[in-house]
């Protein structure tokens, strides 16, 4: 790609990304769009979107991935591992010819040769990561590498507004015992997540999950203690799921959690870090372990409506806690 070519096909794209966000698009579509774009528009077939997690920004979370690199997607990765942090911490766009020779690759980004990655820098502060990649080594130039830096100078504005309309939007359906969103705030994001996952064929998973022995808790120690215990959880729950998904209070003692495009096997896999939970003393008055019960339905493989997801992950909670 000559660097006369790289600008036209990046401006051709800006324009038209520039007509499509005349309205603010969730976090989602965004990146579905901006996936679809670098593609079909830049010619770059592998890609990823990496987003820093506003909790833990120590962390950096693979949104969305394509191509060579489309298994990464969900990859949490600590930082200062991986060429995606070496671009954050540079505040520069880096080429790498031969990841395989590169020190800074890690064992997930050997799976091509060679990559190019630029930052999402808004307001001074970076917030993620673009990066392209290609299976033979040295097969991006200069010009790819304008092209992807100039992509990421405009869509990291357009990446902040999408996360801080969706912060206020889980706003207005906040629990406010809890402070994770509300029974009606998980319905209309899973509606949106189902249509996505729709469009593009990957899966998603719910949990919904309640406490092993609540009552009791609340009958031994009152009801602010069982407050606080529901606190407790929310939080560990939300802090130890990954930035992009979704922990919402369903009603008493049951929560629901979003995942997506993410198999029942991920989903049961990061579950069972929750099997049991530390309550601290200074919750109860004295340090308790609560456990868990769940039940995980996924799109397709459990239907196509989200009702028919919410059964069916009810049911094999009710089985579970029968069983065990």
């Amino acid at each position: 790609m000559t660097p006369q070519d790289g600008s036209d096909k990046a401006l051709a794209l800006l324009a038209r990304l520039a007509q499509e966000f005349t309205v603010v698009l969730s976090l989602s579509e965004l990146v579905e769009r901006v996936l679809g774009s670098l593609r079909d528009e830049v010619g770059f077939d592998s890609c990823t979107i990496a987003l820093l997690d506003e909790r833990k920004p120590d962390l950096l979370t693979v949104v969305g991935a394509t191509g060579l690199a489309a298994h990464l997607q969900g990859t949490v990765v600590p930082e200062g591992q991986g060429l995606e942090w070496a671009a954050i911490d540079g505040r520069a766009p880096i080429a790498v010819a031969d990841v395989q020779a590169d020190p800074r690759a890690t064992d997930r980004e050997r799976g091509w040769r060679s990559g190019i990655f630029a930052p999402l820098i808004t307001g001074g502060r970076a917030i993620g990561v673009i990066g392209a990649q290609r299976r033979e080594a040295g097969a991006f130039t200069r010009g790819d590498l304008d092209v992807l830096a100039l992509i990421a100078a405009y869509l990291a504005g357009a990446f902040e507004v999408a996360r801080l309309h969706e912060h206020v939007r889980e706003l207005a359906f906040l629990d406010p015992l809890t402070e994770v969103v509300n029974r009606r705030g998980f319905a209309d994001r899973l509606g949106t997540e189902l249509m996505r996952s729709r469009r593009s064929g990957r899966p998603l998973s719910i949990v919904l999950v309640d406490l092993n022995g609540f009552k009791q808790i609340n009958d031994t120690f009152g009801h602010a203690a069982g407050d606080a215990v529901l606190r407790h959880v929310a939080r560990t729950l939300r802090d130890h799921t990954r930035a992009y998904d979704l922990v919402a209070r369903y009603g008493g003692d049951e929560f629901i959690l979003l995942f997506p495009d993410t198999p029942p096997e991920v989903a049961e896999k990061i579950l069972r870090r929750f099997r049991s939970i530390e309550v601290p003393a200074d919750v109860m008055g004295a340090p308790r372990t609560v456990t868990l019960g769940w039940g995980i339905a996924s799109w397709p493989m459990d239907g196509d409506f989200s009702d028919l997801l919410v059964d069916t992950a009810d049911a094999r909670l009710v089985g579970m806690k029968t069983h065990s």
